[in-house]
């Protein structure tokens, strides 16, 4: 009996130590799943769903593999097949979501978008913006007079019920029943002529006032002398950053980093750290419900670094960010800022799967409309040629991003919105290739990019310079809606250069996609899939795919991010980013894209969002953002358009 008890336990071992070293061959006896001897039970599985894979890389309407289940373990996925291979991955500790039959793809990743809170949810927080004063929101007149009527009075009112040396913050929509876009209202502020700094001060002497269209804005006298005593530089660094209006001092013209400056440093100086993360977090939490799970953007200033990585620090992400630094758009002394990267070392490629920095970026290159640089690639009248932001070396933004090129950075989140601005963008390039020695070989390896490309165009030596340094093309679906007001200002020929994606990828150059507008996805999607926007097709032979579409929101996005290997695709070892849908993408008619509704996202094995319905189905609670009753998330109708 002695030696048959010895014999069991040694058996007993020998089948653990089978199982630990030798798991494949331990699985073909039946003994467990190879999946399972190598990593354990399974913490979640998904089963009885259409799981599209989205794993097939090549330009084609060809989704990848299809399976009926997924096995995710330690936030990666860890095997995918049929609900029975799968279910047998899981024990008594796994958490089981039957999804019946709903379509489940891959996170959706926004390369390029700004989500560091905002007023309104900071103010839901208790979070005062501005810091001391009023915030006024505005819709437009029929034209720029009756516009600055309309500001006018409400900036008197407003001054009547605040404090002298409390701020005013005006901010301008535009009006859809006049026919005013907000395009148009921003070119009246970004020029300063709606309310250049004299009319301000004129009605307004003793608080300071901010008028605002996106990223442009004016502020008056009593505005700038109060920043001025907490950024010294402001003033000189406003002058390298609105280069393209001669008076744009004089006038009180700001730029977008400028407010974030005032409102990061200044309204937001003295509240705790934790509390402004919080207000990021739950931004973040929302765009999760609408099927997010990676995003990348540009960080243009320090205390918005110091908030994420607070929330890195404590593990609180909902989602992942990839970083493009931008410190240089922070008000300083613009000689130091010129240096500024040769002297903090390469950091790309620093942190983790939830936070990493991949470059330095700059939206001041071209801008948008109406600034975007089209050069002699479209011709137009003097007073619209001169609107155009087209850069050249000696000014700080553009000898900021040749020294971080230079010093090894890479150089991403580039605005290429006009064809001549990216001419110039590599051109740029060059200048650093001819002062380091670097081949056109190590900047592919870097991957630079541009970002928007409403007006790129495919001039034939363009394309094929941005496909000789491997430039990344991250093209922005709501700007097709931008044709309307090109074609007013350059005329019809303005419509070739409106986003000819599919020439783009016809010719072998690598596109990704981006949002700014979470809250329209589905519609935004379908502007690249119908090329329908202000009521006509947009150059139509340039129609995509659905499948082709997606693949600029997963397959491929993660190049941009150089997050391949980890993001993009649901195969066994990558990190388990995926949404189910209530609608199947793949075989709805198109036109009801727009109404897909997130039922749940999960990032790294977390659920993040759940919906009610679906909670209910599975036995559980809802998790998260909760959308509000009748609120179509993917849909244009109901959310409000920069453009």
């Amino acid at each position: 009996m002695r030696n048959k008890a010895l014999q069991s336990l040694f058996c007993t071992l020998a089948s653990c130590s089978l199982v630990a070293l030798f798991p494949s061959r331990v699985a073909a006896q039946g003994m467990v799943p190879a999946e399972v001897a190598r990593y354990g039970y399974a913490d979640l599985i998904v089963v009885n769903a259409k799981i599209v894979s989205m794993d097939d890389q090549g330009y084609n309407a060809n989704p990848g593999h299809i399976f009926e289940a997924m096995a995710v373990k330690d936030g990666k996925v860890m095997g995918l097949g049929t609900s029975a291979r799968i279910r047998a991955l899981a024990d008594g500790n796994t958490r089981v979501l039957d999804v019946r039959g709903m379509t489940v793809i891959p996170g959706i990743i926004d390369t390029h978008n700004h989500l560091f809170g905002n007023a309104q949810l900071g103010q839901s927080m208790g979070l005062r913006w501005p810091e001391n004063g009023i915030a006024i929101q505005l819709e437009a007149g029929k034209d720029k007079e009756t516009t600055r009527l309309k500001v006018e009075n409400a900036l008197k009112d407003a001054v009547s019920k605040v404090k002298p040396g409390e701020w005013v913050h005006v901010g301008i929509n535009g009006n859809p029943q006049e026919g005013i876009s907000p395009t148009r209202v921003f070119e009246w502020v970004s020029r300063g002529d709606l309310e250049p700094k004299e009319r301000l001060d004129r009605i307004a002497p003793n608080n300071p006032v901010i008028v605002q269209q996106a990223s442009r804005s004016t502020m008056n006298q009593a505005g700038w002398d109060l920043v001025s005593k907490y950024m010294p530089f402001f003033k000189e660094f406003d002058a390298q950053e609105v280069t393209d209006v001669p008076d744009a001092l004089q006038k009180g013209v700001m730029s977008l980093p400028e407010v974030y400056a005032i409102t990061w440093n200044i309204w937001y100086r003295n509240q705790p750290i934790g509390l402004l993360s919080e207000m990021v977090r739950r931004q973040w939490e929302e765009v999760a419900a609408h099927g997010i799970t990676t995003f990348g953007s540009r960080v243009p200033n320090p205390k918005i670094m110091d908030t994420v990585t607070y929330l890195h620090r404590e593990g609180q992400m909902p989602i992942r960010f990839g970083a493009l630094y931008e410190v240089h758009r922070m008000p300083a002394n613009p000689d130091f800022t010129r240096q500024f990267y040769k002297m903090t070392g390469n950091l790309t490629g620093v942190g983790d799967d939830w936070l990493w920095m991949h470059g330095v970026a700059s939206e001041l290159w071209d801008s948008s409309f109406p600034e975007e640089c089209l050069g002699p690639d479209l011709p137009a009248p003097p007073e619209i040629k001169m609107r155009e932001k087209c850069p050249k070396p000696g000014e700080m933004f553009y000898d900021a991003l040749q020294n971080a090129l230079e010093a090894g950075w890479r150089v991403a989140g580039v605005h290429g919105v006009g064809s001549h601005g990216v001419r110039l963008f590599t051109q740029m390039i060059e200048r650093a290739m001819k002062n380091t020695g670097m081949t056109a070989e190590d900047i592919r390896r870097l991957r630079p990019t541009v970002e928007h490309a409403e007006a790129l165009g495919a001039i034939p030596e363009l394309m094929a310079k941005i496909k000789e340094l491997g430039i990344i093309i991250s093209v922005d679906p709501p700007r097709l809606v931008r044709e309307k007001v090109y074609v007013e200002d350059y005329g019809p020929g303005a419509e070739k250069f409106m986003m000819p994606v599919k020439t783009w990828l016809d010719q072998g150059l690598k596109v990704v996609g981006q949002f700014e507008d979470y809250h329209a996805i589905g519609a935004n999607l379908n502007l690249l899939i119908t090329r329908v926007a202000n009521g006509k097709e947009v150059l139509p032979d340039q129609k995509l795919d659905r499948v082709t579409v997606l693949k600029l929101y997963t397959t491929w996005a993660p190049q941009y991010l150089l997050k391949e290997n980890q993001l993009g695709t649901l195969e066994a070892g990558k990190l388990a980013d995926f949404v189910v849908l209530d609608k199947d993408y793949f075989m709805i008619p198109v036109e009801q894209i727009p109404k897909i509704k997130p039922q749940m996202t999960v990032v790294g094995g977390k659920i993040r969002h759940l919906e009610p319905d679906l909670a209910k189905q599975l036995g559980m609670e809802p998790v998260g953002y909760l959308f509000p009753a009748g609120y179509e998330p993917w849909d244009r109708s109901s959310a409000s358009s920069s453009f």
